[in-house]
């Protein structure tokens, strides 16, 4: 294996695919323009935007959502819940005849991202995991205080395990139907332990997680603690974003392994990655084995599984000290009068569309090759031979995809990201800092970081597969 990342390069994978196509123009002509967007976005919004009040951030209307219609949710919730877990339990071992893991993978962790943007935390409504809670009657009376120390740490470790369930763990359905039984388990212990409350806010996973890719939509829901029903409000896109900040640096660390997760997911297959591990062993290791390539093999296999892992369990702490880093220059541009902790809590929350456009981009694909067999997933869900639906049988593999569409619009969602996270950090500058100066250099540093994820964006879509 050779470790090998040529700049320039004009052939790239796709996620999920195996199949290399050529770029529609060469790979620096795209970094290129997205970073001169996005310096042409901060100098427009730093000579221009001067006004730091936070007009139009308020929910502007607000419609009553009646009972029948978010009852329906959660129950359809609570069944798609079920449905993915028997599917799992009881259905064909093959993960692509078996229902379970596109319903979670693509339906619930992909889709329902997208819903999500598009129309607002919806998930806060139809949890069904809240659902199950409340209908058991647990949490009501929590038997403990939710420590202050625990913070988003639980929500953050289950994050971190659901990608190590979805990375490094064999594609089995059952072994994806044990994880939700197991985390169904977990939410209803905590939040009888802790109360409901506490824990969906801060300690389940779904909840945190639906929440801050929410803050993007143009649409907010409240319940209403007198009615008991939820109110849908307009409100400007990405203003919910500006409403909220971190409380705790377990939060900032969250947002962080929203982008530093997929970025892993990019790259740990690739031949760059892997060659980083067998290439230079093979060579500083080589007394131990000489021309036994079988031993060396044998000897260094072990180690490369905790290479893998280990990655990915430390890619959010790199990321979270790169970010510390950018926030402790921003301090001393701004002469030591904010500290770096709060710095970083106040602008964590500008990076979620970039972690969000990212999560989308690298699996773009993925939706498109599943939404032409999902009716025949659904007519036979199990994958044991039923056709619920009556469909006539599939006959051929789906049309291919135009791969040059799908890597505009890859770079599109990913440069629409960036932008959406340059107007945010300005406005967080501008009420943070005493001065439209100050704000402006105080604001470079991020810049540079974010021109950064630009270009690691591009580039992981951009590396080949390492062919085993």
């Amino acid at each position: 294996m050779v470790a090998a990342l040529v700049e320039g390069s004009t052939s790239a994978f796709a996620h999920t695919l195996v199949t290399p196509y050529n770029l529609p123009i060469p790979f620096h002509d795209y970094v290129y323009a997205c970073a001169a967007t996005l310096l042409l976005t901060f100098g427009v919004l730093a000579f221009v935007t001067g006004d730091t009040a936070a007009d139009g951030l308020q929910p502007r209307s607000g419609v009553m959502l009646g009972r029948i219609l978010p009852a329906v949710g959660q129950a359809g919730a609570v069944m798609l819940l079920a449905l993915t877990i028997a599917a799992g339990v009881w259905g064909t071992p093959s993960p692509i005849a078996n229902i379970a893991p596109t319903l979670f993978w693509v339906g619930m962790m992909l889709g329902l991202t997208v819903v999500t943007v598009l129309v607002g935390d919806v998930f806060q409504i139809i949890n069904p995991w809240h659902v199950l809670v409340r209908l058991l009657g647990v949490g009501e009376q929590p038997l403990l205080r939710y420590p202050a120390a625990l913070a988003y740490w639980p929500a953050f470790v289950c994050y971190l395990g659901l990608e190590l369930l979805e990375l490094m763990a064999a594609p089995r359905p059952v072994l994806l139907a044990l994880a939700l039984l197991a985390y169904t388990m977990i939410t209803g212990v905590g939040a009888a332990l802790f109360g409901s409350a506490a824990w969906f806010e801060k300690a389940e996973f779904f909840s945190v997680f639906f929440r801050m890719v929410g803050t993007l939509a143009p649409v907010a829901y409240r319940r209403d603690t007198v009615l008991g029903r939820w109110r849908a409000y307009s409100r400007w896109p990405l203003s919910g974003t500006l409403e909220h900040e971190s409380s705790d640096l377990s939060l900032v660390l969250f947002i962080l392994f929203m982008l530093a997760g997929t970025t892993y997911d990019g790259v740990w297959q690739t031949s760059f990655w892997t060659g980083l591990y067998w290439t230079n062993l093979m060579h500083w290791l080589h007394p131990f084995w000489g021309s036994d390539m079988a031993r060396a093999q044998r000897l260094l296999s072990p180690g490369f599984l905790v290479y893998q892992r280990g990655g990915l369990i430390v890619a959010p702490f790199v990321y979270l000290a790169l970010y510390m880093a950018v926030m402790l220059v921003m301090r001393g541009l701004t002469g030591g009068r904010i500290t770096t902790r709060a710095l970083a809590l106040q602008f964590a929350f500008s990076l979620i569309p970039i972690a969000v456009v990212y999560m989308i981009a690298h699996s773009w694909t993925s939706l498109l090759t599943t939404i032409p067999v999902l009716p025949f997933l659904l007519t036979d869900p199990f994958g044991i031979g039923w056709n619920l639906l009556g469909l006539p049988r599939m006959s051929a593999d789906p049309a291919p995809l135009d791969m040059g569409q799908v890597w505009h619009m890859e770079v599109g969602l990913i440069l629409i990201g960036h932008v959406a996270s340059v107007w945010l950090a300005h406005r967080i500058a501008q009420r943070t800092l005493p001065s439209q100066r100050q704000a402006w250099i105080c604001e470079l540093p991020l810049l540079l970081m974010m021109v950064g994820y630009t270009f690691l964006g591009l580039a992981v879509l951009s590396l080949p597969l390492a062919l085993h």
